[in-house]
This record gives structure tokens, sequence and C-alpha cells, in this order.
């Protein structure tokens, strides 16, 4: 199967009618809020093992407690780069070395990827109005009256097709600029969202041709046995729901773990308060 290649572009979420969802995952429907209760630069990356390895020793080493950076005794920058994740290219993605290297970082960015869910549908709930008044949500919204559609439930689809439309979209924007902050390409690891496939898993920048778009993907660096060369594959995939009746259906779920090989299913990503004025 052929692994995920490069860098990529949005393919953009256009929201059919009535769906807020995305292309190829069953999406949702009708369904806006959720009930939970809220809490409180680039860089290269190293081309070999050994130099990935050697940059990790020598950030545990200078950063220890009581080491050469540290005046007082107590853990210092460095110790925090010693236990970030440093992925192995050389390890199979299911090799228990991976598997905990990947959980290690999704510990890293779980707390900061909530918040921006959080903050993308805080963000929705808020401008609500200024949304629904733009022009293509006002031409869904016509055509649902032209097919028969009281104006009463025209305007709610149209209200829970934009609102899941846009939390999408503030999601995937907030994570294409602060992913490399989040997880330092350094590590081994990265964030991409709106990555599409085909049905045999291959990366594919035309909507018309994807089989299934996670809303994010964790991906590893692993060496290529045909090329030996550097690459990088999924590891993990989330996907973001703000619906109240639905959430990742298994079936989805089951072909996203089967046909990209992830050790475990896609994560559901929700936000953690339901706006008031969702009833």
């Amino acid at each position: 199967m052929a692994k995920p290649k490069g860098p990529h572009g949005s393919t953009g979420d256009g929201g059919n009618v009535g769906d807020g969802g995305h292309a190829g995952d069953g999406g949702e429907v009708g369904d806006g809020g959720v009930p939970r209760q809220r809490g409180g630069g680039q860089h290269s990356r190293p081309t070999t093992v050994a130099e990935t390895h050697r940059a990790v020793t020598e950030a545990a080493e200078s950063g220890r407690p009581g080491g050469p950076r540290s005046t007082d005794g107590k853990p210092t920058e460095g110790d925090a780069d010693a236990q970030r994740p440093q992925n192995d290219p050389e390890l199979d993605k299911h090799d228990p070395k991976s598997l905990e290297e990947i959980a290690k970082a999704r510990k890293q960015i779980a707390d900061q990827l909530q918040e921006m869910v959080d903050d993308s549908w805080d963000h929705v709930d808020q401008n609500r109005d200024s949304i629904l008044q733009q022009e293509g949500y006002q031409r869904q919204r016509e055509k649902l009256i032209e097919k028969g559609y009281p104006e009463d439930v025209a305007d709610l689809i149209v209200e829970r097709t934009a609102m899941g439309t846009e939390a999408h979209r503030g999601l995937a924007n907030a994570i294409d600029s602060e992913s490399t902050s989040m997880l330092d390409p350094e590590t081994g690891f990265r964030l991409r969202t709106e990555v599409g496939y085909d049905a045999q898993g291959v990366e594919t920048p035309k909507v018309k041709d994807q089989d299934f778009r996670p809303d994010v993907i964790l991906e590893r660096q692993y060496k290529d046995a045909a090329t030996d060369e550097l690459d990088w594959e999924v590891a993990h995939a989330y996907d973001l729901k703000t619906g109240l009746k639905t959430g990742i259906e298994p079936s989805w779920a089951n072909k996203v773990q089967r046909v990209l090989g992830l050790p475990e299913p896609p994560e559901e990503l929700r936000p953690t308060q339901r706006p008031l004025s969702v009833e």
C-alpha cells in the first residue's frame, strides 16, 4: 500500500446541505451542540537515526536536575525535551516501542488540541448570526425552500450545517498555524489536517477521488525499505464531531483503521461545552 507523502493543501470542507460533515465520513446530519462540561518556526529534522538519538541524549544531559544548565537543582527545559516523544523511523509503527512513542505524542498534544476544539466551537457559537448571513449559506437556504422544505426546517438545517462546517474550518486553521509548536517535527512526528485518501489509502488532493478524510492526522517518520529514505505515514487519526446524536460511525472508523494500518481506531474530538444558544 502506498504511503502518504509530502506536504498538503487543505481540500476544503464545502459542507453539503444538511450533513454538517465532510467527504466520505458519513457526516453529521442536522444535530448541533455538545453536552459536556468544560474544564478549566519550522525546524529541520535529523536525517539519521543516530543523529536523532544523539540530539535527544544531549538534550537530556544538558537539562537534567543539577546538570550544566540547572542553577537550582530543579528540572529545566532540557528535561521536558527528554520526556517528549522521539520516534525511531527504523521501527515498524506497530512495534511496542513505536506504540509507546505514538502514545506519548498523543498525550503531548491532547490538552492543546482540546483547547483548539473548544475555541473553534465557541467562536462559531458567538458569531452564528453573521455566519448564517454569508452568501453561501443563504443560497443553501433558498435551495431548500425551493425543494419544499418549510422555512423553519430550512433554517435549522442550514444553521447546523454552517456551524459544523465552520467549526471544522476553524480547527484546521488553528492546527495548521500551530502544528510545529504543538509537536516539533524533530521528534519524528507531525500533525496535518483535512488529508483525504482513496479506497486504497493513497493520499489524494482531489475531493471527488477521496474515499475518506480524517479531520486531523498524526504522522510518524519511517524508513522506506524500497528507497532507503525517510518518509511519513499515518500513526493516528482524529475526527471532529459537533452533533448531539452522532459520533464516529463504526464502519467508517473500521475502514480508516484498516486501510491506513492504524494501531487504534480514529479518535473522536468534541467541544467540551454545549453552547447555551443551542436548544
